[in-house]
């Protein structure tokens, strides 16, 4: 069950290029699901319903709270495709460092079409734009030009024209959909890219064999 919940967690990941619009603050996020399994019963809980997006420069940062269980946070530098995963459970502190050596989407396959429809979130204004793939699925993100463009693990690396403040993602037949719900331009501190007082550096592999080993 807990490779479930951790692939929810990533699906509502994602991480921020170098700007095309200059910004620096913060965006929140509701997160909604539907189609978990049954299964999942009171592991329910555990999922974020809230997340919060970091932006500074290169630098980037994803913070999901899964209080009382859980926090964890992924830290994104686009200069050196490196990531750092800051995972605060079960009375452990563990920092991931990791390179991006993830298989590429080919954009190739896909087809990035704009509608004329338009929608205000977070007092944004977004076109609604589909990504269409060459098996026919398809997705729908409503994109804002006035914040920076992205890098997204679940999508091909195409440009969007800017930032989706809201969009969904569905894996196994479960649907995860972020929203944007408030936009915060603010100075931010280079202390929120590094890794806090009181963490253990792990490998991947290492956090792996201790993720078996966490009964939650």
């Amino acid at each position: 069950m807990k490779h479930i919940i951790l692939s929810l967690l990533f699906l509502s990941s994602f991480l921020f290029s170098g700007a095309s619009v200059a910004f620096e603050g913060e965006i929140d996020f509701k997160i909604s699901y539907k189609n978990l399994p049954e299964e999942m019963g009171m592991y329910k809980a555990m999922l974020p319903r809230k997340s919060r997006v970091i932006i500074k420069n290169n630098w980037s940062k994803i913070e999901q709270n899964m209080s009382p269980l859980m926090k964890m946070d992924i830290i994104f530098n686009s200069e050196t495709s490196t990531s750092l995963m800051l995972i605060n459970a079960m009375g452990k502190k563990i920092a991931v460092e990791m390179n991006d050596t993830t298989e590429k989407i080919d954009p190739s396959l896909f087809t990035l079409t704009q509608k004329e429809d338009i929608k205000i979130i977070a007092g944004y204004k977004c076109r609604k734009k589909i990504l269409t793939d060459t098996a026919n699925n398809s997705y729908t993100l409503w994109v804002t030009d006035k914040l920076p463009s992205y890098k997204n693990q679940n999508l091909p690396d195409i440009d969007l024209g800017g930032f989706p403040m809201e969009y969904n993602i569905e894996n196994n037949g479960m649907s995860v959909r972020m929203t944007a719900s408030k936009v915060t331009e603010k100075s931010i501190s280079d202390e929120e890219f590094t890794i806090p007082e009181g963490y253990e550096k792990k490998t991947a592999e290492e956090m792996g064999e201790l993720m078996k080993g966490m009964k939650f």
